[in-house]
C-alpha cells in the first residue's frame, strides 16, 4: 500500500480512530484494530493534518474539561447526592394490633463541595507563575549564595 492509498485508507476510518481515542485506547489498541504498524500509525499520527488535528481537538477537549473541573474545585460547588432513608410507619391491623411497616425513601439532597486548597495552589502556581511560585526569590538567593561561596573559596585559597 503506498503512501497515499494509506493515508485514504485512515482518513476514511477517521470516525472509528476518533471514538476509539475518546474511549481511552491505547496507540496498541488502535493500531491492532486497524492492521497496521506501530511506526505506521506514530509516522501518520505526525504528518497526517487531518488526523492529527482529529487527535489534536480530542486532546484540547479534554484538557479544557479538565481545567474546568480544577476551577470548580477551585471555587466550591454544589452537587445532588441520593440519600437512602428507611422510613418507619406505625399502621393499625386486625385486632387492633400495631403494625410497624417500614419503606425506603430515595431522596436527593443537595450538598456543598467547599474549596479545595490544594486545587486553588496547583492553579495558581499553573497559572500565575511568577507570583504564586513556591520561592519566587529563588534564583536571586541561589546567586547570593554562589556569589558567597566564591567569596569564600577564595579566602581560603588566600590562606594557603
Amino acid at each position: 500500500m503506498g503512501r497515499n492509498n494509506m493515508d485514504e485508507e485512515l482518513e476514511s476510518q477517521l470516525k472509528l480512530i476518533v471514538s476509539m481515542v475518546k474511549d481511552g485506547c491505547s496507540d496498541k489498541e488502535i493500531v491492532g484494530k486497524l492492521g497496521i504498524s506501530p511506526s505506521t500509525w506514530k509516522r501518520k499520527k505526525a504528518q497526517n493534518k487531518i488526523i492529527k488535528d482529529a487527535l489534536d481537538e480530542i486532546l484540547d477537549n479534554r484538557n479544557y474539561e479538565v481545567e474546568e473541573s480544577l476551577f470548580k474545585c477551585c471555587n466550591g460547588y454544589f452537587y445532588y447526592e441520593e440519600v437512602v432513608t428507611k422510613v418507619k410507619e406505625e399502621v393499625v391491623g386486625e385486632n387492633d394490633i400495631v403494625l410497624t411497616k417500614e419503606d425506603v425513601k430515595i431522596s436527593k439532597v443537595k450538598k456543598y463541595k467547599a474549596a479545595d486548597i490544594v486545587a486553588i495552589k496547583y492553579w495558581l502556581n499553573n497559572k500565575k507563575k511568577v507570583v504564586w511560585k513556591d520561592d519566587p526569590h529563588k534564583v536571586a538567593n541561589d546567586k547570593k549564595i554562589t556569589g558567597l561561596k566564591a567569596i569564600e573559596v577564595n579566602a581560603k585559597v588566600g590562606e594557603i
